[in-house]
């Protein structure tokens, strides 16, 4: 493993993990293979707004000064549950640093947040032909569920 380290997102993260999360839009987040890009603007406002809002955790993996990677969780309450579960919302690692273990660092982030928000479970949802993604969920103990579906209202 590369010099990785994690750590919290803070607002001083915003433009660094910018092209993270234009590379996961562009590569087709609606399953359909429509590229996107979110207005900075827009992007850099919902970023502080996820910041001040107590169910959500973001993570930040770094090599040296530079963002490689980015990854996301929600904690909700669920009735089937009967408690808590979290849903890593993005995971993201550049492409020219994928494969060095920040994916699994991110991973094992979001998971011991969730694990101390006392979750029953943790889920994702992965576009269907992002094998490398699948292998490393699959690697981590993620089982593969059901179908998402998308309905755009933009």
């Amino acid at each position: 493993m590369a010099n990785i380290t994690i750590h919290t997102a803070s607002p001083g993260d915003c433009a660094g993990i910018y092209p993270l999360i234009c590379a996961l839009a562009s590569d087709g987040w609606d399953g359909a293979g429509t590229a996107y890009q979110p207005p900075f603007a827009e992007y850099a406002k919902t970023f502080q707004r996820i910041l001040r809002d107590e169910s959500k955790q973001y993570f930040v993996a770094k090599e040296g000064e530079n963002s490689i990677g980015v990854a996301g969780l929600t904690v909700n309450r669920s009735l089937v549950e009967a408690g808590d579960f979290a849903f890593i919302e993005e995971l993201v690692v550049a492409a020219d640093s994928r494969r060095n273990g920040a994916g699994q660092l991110l991973l094992a982030a979001c998971i011991a947040f969730a694990k101390q928000q006392q979750c029953q479970s943790v889920a994702l949802s992965t576009g269907a032909a992002r094998y490398a993604a699948h292998r490393l969920y699959e690697k981590s103990g993620f089982t593969r569920v059901g179908v998402t579906y998308v309905m755009d209202l933009t």
